[in-house]
């Protein structure tokens, strides 16, 4: 088994013979077996099963992207990260971007006006607030 790296969805068709119409429903992708097929949590039998396996399996596809939808003040949380000299130094979260997958993503601008999220910089180190500060992690030898 191999875990899914990237974000693909099982699709099942589901037809409605009382309005006589058709949608889909989904499921993640959770893994991939041995043999190359695309495996989903069945929640009745609490395990992973072929995707296929369903009746109304109708293929696969990549999960839609999730979307920021609000935008929240940055509310003095900080990133800190660590310079080639082993020092540290901080940048402002300046806002959160919300996503339509209810996760949260810190927004920091840096000195040439970029904005980024901090988490997907190669020197980052953590975030925090001042007010909650936890002791920083020891540097790695």
């Amino acid at each position: 088994m191999i875990p899914a790296s990237q974000p693909y969805v099982a699709r099942y068709r589901q037809h409605n013979q009382a309005t006589d119409t058709t949608h889909h429903s989904t499921k993640p992708v959770v893994a991939w077996g041995s043999d190359g097929m695309a495996l989903v949590a069945d929640e009745k039998t609490g395990r992973l099963v072929d995707a296929d396996s369903y009746s109304n399996f109708a293929g696969l596809m990549e999960a839609p992207a999730s979307q920021a939808v609000a935008t929240l003040p940055g509310g003095g949380w900080l990133a800190e990260y660590r310079d080639d000299d082993g020092t540290t130094f901080t940048f402002t979260v300046v806002a959160w971007s919300a996503k339509s997958d209810g996760d949260l993503e810190p927004l920091c601008v840096d000195r040439d006006g970029f904005v980024s999220n901090p988490t997907e910089d190669g020197n980052f180190v953590r975030l925090y607030h001042p007010n909650e500060e936890p002791p920083a992690p020891e540097a790695s030898a």
